[in-house]
């Protein structure tokens, strides 16, 4: 990964990269204050960067008219945004606008705004874009991966779902899609795996969702064993998960959540079996494949391990720190944790099992 110029600056002028410090800095990219931190794939590496100015002259900053008490202001423009023709550039986006009762209005205009708008991630790539009438959705809005790939578009009437939309897996592939009807679900809609096989379908008619006998039984199972996990009854969770199974084989749920009561139940290899078989159904499954890289971890940290307490539902044992990993699982764990990250796992556990495992 290139070094994000933002932590270059971090070394230079001691601020945290992208957000407002206590050093009282903000930085404002492609003409737009950043206010909340954003995700690491969403910063501009430094091949991405045109130019970059910091300004910490007392008049300077208080001519800039961002408000409150200011140390610096660093602007950052991005190569993407420099290659907008005037006219693109012309185009205002929601970050700059404010929402007063719930209408997009541009800043210090007394009437909502009607006409397009594109929003931006942090190094110039487009992320949605759509068009308002007197401050509300109107249209077709689409949303962006910051790779470039459509994430999922929607259409609205009057701000109301209605029309066609469709959702995109990170890889391009169709996730989902079927129509609205004043914000309710019409007609016939479909879900598919990011491999493109089907995932299942149904029609809705009369507010009503239509399925077969079949369908109706294993949906009635894996929402038992939905309830079930949620009371920590793991092995209850895995009968019913069972009995799913005889219904319908192909279902990535169904593996990801039976192998996550195993892991509950330090069950590590039937576990990492399940979470197998659901990834290989959806290669894209965020969720088990970070369950999988952390159940391998598991394995080793509690091998050998004693018991603790024990109760009829729930066993703790002590982990151990510092325990050897094999070099072929750890290369699997640490795949995994990665291609979980690059989907958008971000959590703090995430990030702290990828740098004390794969430095």
């Amino acid at each position: 990964m290139n070094k994000i110029l933002a932590c270059l600056l971090l070394i230079i002028f001691s601020v945290k990269c992208f957000a407002q410090t206590p050093n009282r800095v903000l930085y404002v990219v492609d003409g737009i204050p950043v206010v909340d931190e954003p995700k690491e794939d969403e910063q501009p590496r430094s091949d991405e960067i045109d130019w970059v100015k910091v300004v910490t002259n007392p008049d300077s900053i208080k001519q800039a008219g961002y408000g409150g008490k200011l140390d610096k202001i660093i602007y950052l423009n991005t190569k993407a945004y420099s290659q907008r023709t005037d006219a693109v550039k012309s185009i205002p986006s929601t970050k700059t606008m404010t929402r007063k009762n719930g209408l997009w209005h541009l800043k210090d205009a007394f009437t909502p705004y009607s006409g397009p708008f594109i929003d931006y991630f942090m190094n110039g790539r487009k992320q949605g874009e759509g068009v308002l009438k007197n401050g509300i959705i109107d249209g077709i809005r689409t949303m962006y991966y910051p790779n470039g790939n459509t994430r999922y578009f929607y259409t609205y009437a009057n701000g109301v779902e209605n029309g066609a939309s469709e959702e995109y897996f990170i890889n391009g592939k169709l996730k989902q899609k079927g129509s609205f009807v004043d914000k309710k679900q019409v007609g016939l809609w479909q879900v598919f795996y990011s491999t493109g096989k089907l995932k299942g379908e149904s029609s809705f008619i009369n507010n009503k969702q239509s399925v077969s006998k079949e369908e109706e039984k294993f949906y009635a199972l894996m929402n038992k064993g939905l309830s079930l996990m949620q009371e920590e009854d793991y092995a209850a969770v895995i009968k019913k998960l069972d009995a799913a199974e005889k219904i319908k084989q192909s279902y990535a749920d169904l593996y990801f959540y039976r192998g996550t009561a195993k892991l509950d139940l330090f069950n590590f290899d039937d576990a990492i079996l399940d979470l197998d078989k659901a990834i290989a159904i959806e290669p894209l499954y965020m969720e088990a494949i970070a369950n999988r890289a952390f159940t391998r971890l598991r394995k080793y940290q509690f091998k050998d391990s004693r018991t603790l307490s024990k109760t009829k539902e729930v066993t703790v044992l002590a982990a151990k720190d510092n325990v050897p990993i094999p070099k072929d699982d750890l290369d699997k764990i640490c795949a995994d944790l990665n291609l979980a990250y690059t989907l958008g796992d971000t959590k703090p556990m995430i990030l702290d099992a990828m740098k004390e495992y794969c430095k």
